[in-house]
């Protein structure tokens, strides 16, 4: 008996130190950073605007400007555009989650911006953030996987943006330009399949729909490799190097087939599958890369053709006379994406328009409409299940 109330004992014991441990655990993750007072924000009226405000420099994470973050640019910030002050915005105003582009490596919330009033004129709120850059000048030489550990930080913060706004996110559109399109196809699609990826990200909101203008869809292929390379002007290591490292390898270090297979792993089109939420896609075609141009990979090397990326990434399939891009992605991302979509079942809609790398939006017009109709149409659709 005295045994049976020493086990009895223990067993209390271990539990209550689980269930403390939880404890701690939940109100560490509930009440926040204690050093970060809670939100509140101060809306300003934009000029020329019938209604839209906006608040800038407001931090999603404790990473400011002194406080871990070297650059402004790489601080957990975001600026936040409102169709109205607070008070006077629709409680149920579709939200869109804006990531820029600058090849993951330079850019800033600030871009955009233009599009993002208009955004916000026509009813949604926007929030547009920075995030880390592979930047040794900005902060260091960082991942795809800490780029989306960031975008999951910020969807974190959403209810307590949620709540200082007055209105309700109960799910939101994610999307961005360029390198910011890739990340946002890669963390909706984690949000479906998080298993190629293992990175444990918590996507406190759901996900709705996802938007990409130009983002790269499969960044291991040969046409991609091709036509940014071509864009660098042959500079392998400018190139090839980042993506290398983006991809959380080491350039010189690996070999072309290691850095293939990670860079797949990390290509929106690997974690395809018909769970994901449904996808817009904008897409450029301004010309295209003859293969049986030169680079070197060494400056002081044997030139050697585009052709070669697809033995190196051994491809058995016959390397095309040349690559259709849009002076920076390949167009084939547009084709392997929506082709993707088809085979697994997922609804989208898609645009290729003959205008440069993401200039599509501005440089015709109506593709904006189609944009926002196309945002408000599959937030409603995921609000109906």
């Amino acid at each position: 008996m005295r045994e049976r109330s020493e086990l009895v004992k223990r067993a209390f014991s271990k539990a209550t130190i689980v269930f403390l441990a939880w404890m701690l655990s939940a109100a560490h993750v509930f009440a926040g950073d204690a050093d970060t007072p809670p939100l509140r924000l101060s809306p300003v009226k934009i000029p020329a605007c019938a209604k839209a405000h906006v608040c800038k420099d407001l931090p999603y994470g404790g990473r400011q400007v002194g406080k871990g973050a070297v650059h402004a640019n790489v601080a957990q910030t975001y600026d936040l555009y409102l169709p109205g002050n607070v008070g006077e915005i629709d409680r149920s105003a579709p939200f869109f989650l804006f990531v820029h582009g600058g090849a993951w490596k330079r850019g800033s919330k600030t871009a955009h911006a233009k599009l993002l009033v208009e955004m916000a004129e026509q009813g949604f709120v926007v929030a547009s953030m920075n995030y880390v850059l592979c930047n040794a000048e900005q902060g260091g030489a960082h991942t795809f996987a800490e780029m989306l550990a960031d975008i999951d930080a910020m969807v974190a913060h959403l209810p307590s943006l949620a709540q200082a706004a007055g209105i309700t996110i109960p799910r939101i559109a994610i999307g961005g330009s360029s390198a910011g399109g890739h990340l946002s196809l890669l963390y909706a699609y984690d949000g479906a399949n998080p298993s190629v990826l293992g990175l444990g990200l918590k996507h406190t909101v759901p996900v709705a729909c996802v938007f990409t203008d130009c983002g790269p869809s499969d960044i291991a292929s040969p046409e991609f490799m091709v036509a940014g390379l071509d864009w660098r002007k042959g500079d392998v290591k400018d190139w090839y190097g980042l993506l290398c490292v983006l991809a959380g390898g080491q350039y010189g270090k690996d070999d072309f087939r290691t850095a293939v297979d990670r860079l797949a792993k990390h290509s929106p089109i690997t974690l395809l599958n018909g769970k994901c939420p449904p996808t817009i896609c904008l897409y450029g075609t301004t010309g295209e890369v003859k293969t049986d141009k030169t680079f070197k990979r060494k400056k002081e090397g044997k030139p050697k053709p585009y052709t070669v990326f697809w033995k190196l990434a051994g491809s058995k399939e016959t390397p095309p006379a040349s690559v259709g891009m849009d002076g920076i992605v390949a167009t084939q991302n547009y084709v392997t994406l929506t082709n993707g979509l088809t085979a697994a079942g997922v609804p989208f809609a898609a645009r290729l328009e003959p205008y440069p790398h993401c200039r599509i939006l501005s440089k015709k017009p109506e593709t904006r409409p189609w944009l926002y109709e196309n945002l408000r149409k599959y937030l409603k659709v995921n609000e109906a299940k």
